[in-house]
């Protein structure tokens, strides 16, 4: 990851710098004869950048169809400027004039420079010269430069998940009436017979052939007070504790309607019946779908 940035970035300088620099980019600590002037391109920080709003998801990266898991970094890379023996301080002066002009470039600023076939292993979104340290306490000459992007092993194989084989798309369209309306609900009083009936429903099934209908399934009812918490009143019919969920209620959709039994409490209440979508319990505990309707139960 690390180490092909400081490379691409060695090739690229060593390409379109002139002499007396030309070709003469290396990664540190370059060739050991001093007789000719050279320029060392090396890493010397990078720093994980925290996710967007927290997302880790792979990405779609360069010389590459599968997802890959990136590290996003902040790295600082330093340019050395070393002069040959006999070039002293007016070589350096060149080397360092030459490097901050080159660096500035667009293409690199915004790193499409670094563009090339394969897998790189890193793509950066920017590129910026930072600073120039001209006589440091220790070290030669040099440019500083920052750098933002994606990094990762290169040629490796991507994320890879199971295949989504099918999808099952559910529609309810308003309105969503509760039959009778207003309820006969007294308290200490016979259970009453309700009847939910939504205005027109649908379910198709996707696997990547024509669509094809399926039956809708089933809605989902509870009662709650005015706080979330569980009513005064109880639903009786259908299949009830979906999900583990104490209070909730199952029931089938049948021509747009589905049938069930409130029974009042003993003292006068105010109870709200929640219409859900269902959803298939996946494991996570969760298995209510989309609230479409709420109703208010007075019970006198």
């Amino acid at each position: 990851m690390l180490s092909e940035y400081e490379t691409r970035l060695a090739d690229l300088l060593g390409s379109r710098l002139g002499a007396p620099f030309d070709g003469r980019v290396f990664v540190p600590p370059g060739p050991s004869a001093t007789n000719e002037p050279a320029l060392l391109a090396g890493l010397v920080d990078a720093v994980p950048i925290p996710e967007s709003f927290g997302s880790r998801r792979p990405e779609i990266v360069p010389g590459a169809d599968d997802p890959r898991r990136v590290v996003r970094m902040r790295t600082t890379a330093r340019v050395e400027v070393r002069a040959s023996t006999a070039g002293g301080r007016e070589e350096t002066t060149t080397g360092l004039d030459a490097l901050l002009y080159l660096l500035d470039a667009p293409d690199l600023r915004d790193a499409s420079a670094f563009t090339a076939p394969g897998d790189p292993g890193f793509a950066l979104s920017r590129q910026v010269p930072t600073g120039v340290q001209i006589a440091p306490d220790a070290g030669l000459p040099a440019v500083l430069v920052e750098a933002e992007g994606w990094f990762w092993p290169p040629n490796v194989s991507g994320v890879t998940g199971r295949p989504i084989r099918q999808a099952h798309v559910r529609m309810a369209q308003l309105p969503v009436a509760l039959e009778p309306w207003p309820p006969p609900l007294d308290a200490g009083g016979p259970a009453v017979d309700l009847r939910v009936t939504v205005g027109a429903v649908g379910t198709m099934r996707l696997d990547g052939g024509t669509p094809a209908g399926v039956a809708f399934g089933a809605l989902t009812l509870r009662v709650v007070d005015a706080g979330g918490r569980p009513g005064a009143g109880t639903l009786t019919g259908g299949a009830g504790g979906i999900g583990g969920t104490d209070g909730n209620l199952v029931v089938p959709l049948e021509a747009g309607a589905a049938s069930f039994t409130y029974t009042p409490p003993a003292e006068p209440a105010r109870d709200v019946l929640v219409v859900s979508l269902d959803r298939p319990d996946t494991g996570d505990g969760v298995a209510i779908g989309t609230e479409i309707a709420r109703f208010d139960l007075v019970v006198a």
